[in-house]
């Protein structure tokens, strides 16, 4: 069943004593809906940890109302908030002797007896989720020593196991080597679009943001909550105009940040056909040496041309073959040392 988390003119921030609130985020008007992947983008100091932290009940908004369903969160209790939303943030465990599975155990708490005692249908539901998540391993092993990959996938499977329709992540990539942040992606994408999750996660990773995101909610302290999809907001100039920064740019083709090099000096212009992956290679590697590269079909009458083609690199200057080369790094040299080919 779909169920939907609104949010109506909400203002997030914090209380600071006799002076009254901090205001974090205001007016904020929104809904996460099940089956839906939504990431957080914003400049350090936006707020997107102290957004989820009040829609999961952990801070009191400033002002505004936020629903489960037909359900206010101020109406909530624990108990039944519990087994609406999973939370994962980032705070570290202060208590050294909890193994993974002690860990994981946590998330069946609100259906344990008055005891705490588990049936065996808990503790079988915990050991498939291990399982499935490729942490069974881990089960006696102290949480403590873990890696921060293995960290992050037992305490999504703790959230797992608490079966819950909503299930809310805080930077649950950062400090992940590349394989791993994949892994993590895959399996939160798979929750939201093959088990009906909500899930809403925060990050300062604008790549994965921008590939796996269903809804964007891009923050800054000093613009309203904005919130669609990826591609929309890049091509509207939505997230170039959030992350803006002096010296930076957002490339809208490429979908990532570059340097803003006006005025800096070039080593020249190399004309590149991007039909391979060695192709697209060699122009990042052209960009990274300060030669401003341009993209074309076919072999221009005037100018440097490289190209990849019949198993090596192949330079051109004015339409006439000048040299080939087996690496990169052979055509870097050439370029440099004779920018003019």
């Amino acid at each position: 069943m779909e169920m939907t988390l609104k949010i109506e003119n909400l203002t997030t921030g914090y209380r600071s004593g006799k002076k009254g609130g901090v205001v974090l985020q205001q007016g904020i008007n929104t809904t996460l809906k099940t089956g839906q992947l939504v990431c957080v983008l914003g400049p350090n100091g936006a707020g997107k940890s102290t957004l989820l932290k009040t829609l999961a009940g952990f801070l009191h908004p400033l002002s505004g109302e936020i629903y489960f369903g037909d359900d206010s969160l101020k109406a909530l209790d624990l108990k039944k908030l519990s087994r609406l939303v999973s939370v994962v943030l980032t705070d570290r465990f202060s208590d050294l002797y909890l193994t993974a599975f002690d860990v994981v155990r946590m998330g069946r708490f609100p259906y344990a007896s008055f005891f705490g005692r588990m049936g065996a249908g808990d503790l079988s539901l915990i050991n498939q989720t291990m399982d499935k998540l490729g942490v069974a391993s881990l089960k006696e092993k102290l949480f403590y020593n873990l890696s921060d990959g293995e960290r992050q996938k037992v305490l999504i499977a703790r959230a797992l196991v608490q079966d819950t329709p909503f299930l809310f992540l805080d930077e649950p990539v950062a400090f992940i080597d590349s394989p791993g942040r994949i892994e993590i992606m895959e399996l939160l994408s798979e929750l939201a679009h093959r088990q009906e999750k909500a899930i809403l996660m925060t990050t300062h990773d604008m790549e994965t943001g921008l590939r796996y995101a269903d809804t964007l909610w891009l923050m800054h302290r000093e613009k309203p909550l904005l919130a669609g999809i990826p591609e929309d907001m890049v091509l509207q100039g939505n997230v170039g105009e959030y992350f803006q920064r002096s010296g930076l740019r957002f490339d809208r083709e490429k979908g990532l940040f570059r340097a803003d090099r006006k005025g800096h000096t070039t080593l020249g212009k190399v004309f590149v056909k991007l039909e391979n992956q060695e192709s697209n290679w060699l122009a990042k590697a052209l960009e990274r040496n300060d030669f401003v590269v341009e993209e074309t079909d076919g072999i221009p009458e005037k100018g440097i041309f490289a190209c990849y083609e019949s198993g090596s690199f192949q330079l051109y200057r004015d339409a006439k073959p000048v040299e080939e080369f087996q690496r990169i790094a052979d055509v870097l040299e050439k370029l440099r040392s004779n920018p003019e080919g």
